[in-house]
């Protein structure tokens, strides 16, 4: 079995209320589908916990709720799982230890809303009244509300926050992350833009960028775990240093090896 390195990501959210709520129905055995209906809810510690699309899983846990991205390596080792969160919301403030049956609600006003089994409302999108039917997860990894037209009502803004080694991020798409926002006031972006630089963002502040140009350029990890700018000749216009092996991913700004040793590779500032 492939074995499943995990980046820890913590995000605190503000709790919004102390409300009490009904239960909401929820299909018995129910299979893992990318839609969550109006008048329904996952619940944490059972079959029904989450929605899944292809890569990209948002799962309900006690306390709180995460959209996950599973990223394959590959190398001479077979296939490799890295597991990376790209948004989430949590109780700020959870015991030591918990097995509660936290849900995740789309209420049939629209508004969906996670809360502790209880009834205490961790976090909700504010959305009622909207004319709101259904919770998708996207094939690109974005949380979604969506109308009985399928007009998008309110988005989370997701997508991919990791690339696994010997793969490429086109001119004009971005890795993204806001699992840290609550707790750092911050939204971390990775963009190739389409004049050939490479921009790490916080939030809409530059922190670091490859200064490249050239219109089309693209960005790609190596098999050798090095982040490089590349013209759409092929020409090479700026790569990291270090190196590590197949068995390494980019997980927004960062560059990680799992094999055959932990260790971070690449990160701005290195």
């Amino acid at each position: 079995m492939p074995s499943t390195p995990r980046r820890a990501a913590t995000a605190v959210v503000a709790a919004l209320a102390l409300l009490a709520a009904p239960e909401l129905t929820l299909p018995a055995h129910a299979a893992p589908g990318p839609v969550l209906k109006a008048c329904y809810n996952l619940r944490a510690t059972t079959e029904n916990d989450r929605l899944v699309n292809g890569p990209f899983s948002l799962v309900v846990h006690s306390e709180g709720l995460d959209l996950e991205q599973m990223v394959m390596m590959n190398g001479d080792r077979g296939p490799q799982n890295y597991l990376t969160t790209t948004w989430s919301r949590d109780n700020p403030t959870p015991p030591w230890t918990s097995t509660d049956r936290t849900y995740l609600a789309l209420y049939c006003n629209g508004d969906l809303a996670l809360r502790r089994a209880g009834g205490t409302l961790l976090w909700h999108s504010n959305t009622g009244g909207r004319g709101i039917v259904r919770l998708a997860l996207t094939s690109g990894g974005n949380l979604v509300l969506q109308n009985a037209t399928g007009a998008t009502v309110w988005q989370a803004g997701t997508g991919r926050a990791a690339i696994a080694a010997n793969s490429i991020l086109p001119s004009n798409q971005k890795l993204t992350t806001d699992a840290f926002v609550a707790g750092y006031g911050e939204h971390h972006s990775l963009s190739m833009q389409t004049d050939g630089n490479l921009v790490y963002r916080a939030n809409s502040t530059v922190k670091w960028q490859s200064n490249t140009h050239g219109k089309g350029a693209y960005a790609r990890l190596t098999t050798k775990a090095q982040l490089q700018v590349v013209a759409p000749g092929g020409t090479l216009l700026w790569s990291s240093r270090p190196t590590g092996t197949t068995y390494s991913v980019l997980d927004v700004k960062t560059i990680y090896q799992w094999w055959p040793t932990e260790k971070l590779v690449w990160g701005p500032g290195l």
